[in-house]
C-alpha cells in the first residue's frame, strides 16, 4: 500500500500528466479534499495550464474546497 504522501504525489502527477481529462479532473477533486498550500499550488497551476476545460473546471472546484483546509 502506498503511503501517503506516495498517495499525495501519485495525484500531483495525475493532475499534470494523465491522458484522460477525467483522470485528471478526478486527481483535481482528490487534492481539493486532501487541502494543504502544495495542493493550492498545484491546483492554481492546473487552472493556468491545462488545456482541458473539465480539468480546469474541476480544478477551480478543487481550489475552492482546499481552501477551506489547512
Amino acid at each position: 500500500m502506498a503511503s501517503q504522501n506516495e498517495a499525495f504525489s501519485k495525484l500531483i502527477e495525475t493532475l499534470h500528466n494523465a491522458a484522460s481529462p477525467l483522470v485528471r479532473a478526478g486527481a483535481a477533486e482528490g487534492l481539493g479534499i486532501i487541502g494543504g498550500k502544495v495542493a493550492r499550488a498545484e491546483l492554481i497551476k492546473a487552472l493556468d495550464e491545462a488545456a482541458s476545460p473539465e480539468v480546469r473546471a474541476a480544478a477551480a472546484k478543487a481550489l475552492g474546497q482546499a481552501a477551506l483546509r489547512t
